[in-house]
């Protein structure tokens, strides 16, 4: 009998948890970052080519930051994309009505992404088994 392939990927951390959590934290912080970036450049060259298309380059370099500390704490590749790209819909639809001072839509942002990012950067080892569970469910062989 063979080994089990998960469909996923295996769980497989690369740093001590603590790291990973720190690690996690700073990509947080760097997303809600880049992401806050990005609505001040939008304001700032307004009907420009930035304000619209240019916009997603710091869209995805926020869930290229998450989706690595995500990877490094353990998640598959394929799944830590996956939950950097949803755990950003959120704060995105929600990004251009946020209001308009700086300070107060940086701090909702660090929540909103912070919040979303919590269960896979503190559960990780549940989130790749769920996900795992729920490809075997979805796609029997």
């Amino acid at each position: 009998m063979s080994p089990r392939v998960e469909p996923l990927g295996a769980y497989d951390r690369f740093l001590a948890p603590p790291l990973g959590l720190a690690i996690g934290a700073l990509a947080v912080i760097s997303a809600a970052a880049l992401l806050e970036l990005s609505r001040t450049l939008a304001e700032t060259y307004r009907g420009r080519w930035f304000a619209g298309n240019g916009r997603d380059v710091f869209h995805v370099a926020a869930a290229g930051v998450i989706a690595s500390a995500l990877f490094v704490n353990g998640l598959p590749v394929a799944l830590a994309c996956m939950a950097a790209a949803s755990l950003l819909l959120l704060p995105l639809l929600f990004l251009d009505s946020l209001p308009t001072r700086r300070p107060v839509r940086l701090a909702l942002l660090l929540a909103l992404v912070g919040l979303a990012a919590a269960p896979p950067l503190l559960e990780p080892r549940s989130i790749v088994d769920t996900a795992n569970l729920i490809a075997r469910v979805l796609f029997p062989h």
